[in-house]
């Protein structure tokens, strides 16, 4: 849900962006696009390696890169400073959607695996349906950096939950 969040809330807030950080549409184009591209870029990149790690460390080390970008965010100051913290995002939340999903794979039994996939993927339509519409009322009560503060700090409370109840997934290590 954060991951999506963050990412979806974006497109949105660009009216609020623009003309608060005065940025052409251009510049905007670029803030959205920053996600996606490092998102696409650090997943190639690192595919050959994940494999040879335990996948909770991997989901908590990629999940407080994404929450520590989600952050940041929050905290920039100009578009570029955005931009680059979007793209921090899109380098560790692209790793790290696709480490849940491996997750899953590894430890949901096959016969309900449809399921597990089924509840991560509702995710994205919660996020649309609640999480855009919540993160908009945030910015119009506050500013527009609040959705990614509420998104950073929600982030920050999963991360606990996941380091105090996931397992170690290191089975895939075993298989060789």
């Amino acid at each position: 849900f954060t991951q999506i969040m963050d990412f979806m809330i974006m497109m949105p807030l660009g009216p609020q962006l623009m003309r608060q950080l005065e940025i052409s549409p251009q510049q905007f184009g670029a803030l959205i696009s920053s996600f996606a591209i490092t998102a696409g870029v650090v997943g190639l990149a690192a595919a050959p390696f994940i494999d040879r790690f335990d996948r909770k460390s991997l989901l908590l080390f990629v999940y407080a890169g994404f929450t520590l970008g989600t952050l940041a965010c929050g905290l920039s100051g100009s578009w570029r400073m955005l931009q680059v913290s979007r793209a921090i995002c899109g380098a560790f939340g692209g790793v790290g959607g696709a480490t849940i999903m491996a997750i899953v794979s590894d430890v949901v039994p096959a016969v309900r695996r449809a399921r597990g996939m089924g509840i991560i993927m509702t995710a994205f339509s919660v996020a649309a349906a609640l999480g855009v519409p919540f993160g908009l009322k945030l910015a119009q009560i506050w500013c527009w950096e609040a959705p990614f503060l509420v998104v950073a700090a929600i982030a920050g409370a999963v991360w606990v939950c996941l380091w105090r109840v996931l397992p170690p997934v290191r089975s895939h290590l075993e298989q060789g």
